[in-house]
């Protein structure tokens, strides 16, 4: 049998240990709390992830078609694009991996110079390829198509007036024009005029087969005027390969007649112009010195229209009685002034019966189209 001392200390030492025991949870729970609320926090924090404004992506997306486009039209025209390429994609990758505003804006600033930087090579490109065609188109139905001229025993290739010598592809027409491009606008209007000109030399090819008397309407007239939106107007139409004027108002021929257009070396500039100006009466000075086989007397007139500047006008030639097809080339005229032996020197003449009609019919901006 234990003593009853021995008893009384063991009770003691078990609650002495049940006490530290329950101390040290405590001093355990207290110690653990914060570390379980700070990481409870951090579970239900969401992170920020940076984001690119809605403007800014579809700015990169516009700038991006834009920059295929004019990579496609140089390559229509048979330019070079490899290095446009690579700058294409450069670009799209460093759009893709922005994700801040400011560095979006950074890859964007460059794609955008780089867009600019491809406008004016892609359109030097369309030219060059047009003016090639042009030339091509021309050479090859000159070899052709030509006009023997027993006059002079001389053999003359047809369509002249588009050739790359003295027509328009020469040097006083698309060659200057070419030379003096600067500007994006400038190119723009050059393929406007290559395309214009391409346009006209094809209806001139056209209406060399059509058989229509040539004070009737026809069908590479009406071509044209649907193709420049001259239905609903008055228009001049001159047919260069039959040396003849028909007059149209809303689509309706009003008036026909032949006239004499520009010799091999000056000839009239086929194309969409319109009346500048008019003069009643006036005199025309020769701009050449005298001894030059382009120069000619003081000379009145009584119905000038001018259809482009630098003199070229549609007006009488009442030194001449031969107008029509054959009196662009040398020949000899009936009543045997030597100044109505050949060709104008670019302007459109006419009977002066037909210029005093003309001119009443004509105002000012009324379209002329050359063909």
């Amino acid at each position: 049998m234990v003593p009853r001392s021995q008893q009384l200390l063991r009770q003691r030492n078990i609650f002495v240990v049940l006490a530290c025991m329950l101390l040290g949870g405590l001093l355990l729970g207290a110690c653990s709390s914060p570390a379980s609320a700070n990481s409870s926090g951090s579970t239900s924090t969401p992170v920020a992830t940076p984001t690119v404004s809605p403007t800014l992506l579809e700015e990169g997306d516009t700038q991006l078609q834009s920059f295929q486009q004019w990579i496609a039209l140089m390559q229509q025209y048979g330019g070079n694009v490899t290095t446009y390429q690579q700058q294409y994609n450069s670009d799209r990758q460093a759009l893709a991996k922005a994700n801040t505003d400011g560095t979006y804006s950074a890859a964007l600033k460059t794609l955008q110079e780089q867009v600019d930087a491809i406008k004016i090579p892609a359109m030097k490109q369309e030219c060059t390829y047009l003016q090639q065609e042009l030339e091509q188109q021309v050479s090859a139905w000159g070899k052709q198509h030509t006009y023997y001229d027993s006059y002079n025993n001389t053999t003359y290739a047809l369509g002249y007036e588009y050739d790359s010598n003295t027509g328009i592809g020469g040097p006083l027409w698309l060659q200057e024009e070419l030379s003096s491009d600067q500007t994006l606008a400038d190119y723009q209007q050059t393929v406007e005029d290559l395309n214009m000109w391409l346009y006209n030399f094809q209806q001139m090819k056209a209406d060399f087969t059509d058989k229509t008397p040539a004070n009737q309407p026809h069908q590479a007239d009406l071509n044209l005027l649907q193709h420049y939106g001259y239905m609903n107007e008055r228009v001049v139409v001159v047919s260069l390969d039959e040396e003849e004027l028909r007059a149209y108002d809303h689509g309706k021929l009003v008036n026909a007649f032949p006239v004499t257009t520009g010799q091999p070396d000056l000839p009239s500039p086929p194309g969409t112009w319109w009346i500048e100006g008019k003069k009643h009466p006036t005199v025309f000075k020769s701009t050449a010195p005298k001894g030059s086989p382009d120069w000619y007397p003081d000379t009145p007139i009584t119905w000038a229209m001018q259809y482009h500047s630098n003199g070229y006008f549609l007006h009488e030639a009442w030194w001449r009685t031969e107008f029509g097809p054959g009196t662009n080339f040398p020949h000899q005229d009936p009543d045997g002034d030597p100044f109505a032996g050949q060709g104008s020197h670019g302007c459109v003449n006419m009977s002066t019966n037909d210029a005093g009609w003309l001119y009443g019919f004509v105002s000012l901006f009324t379209p002329v189209v050359i063909y």
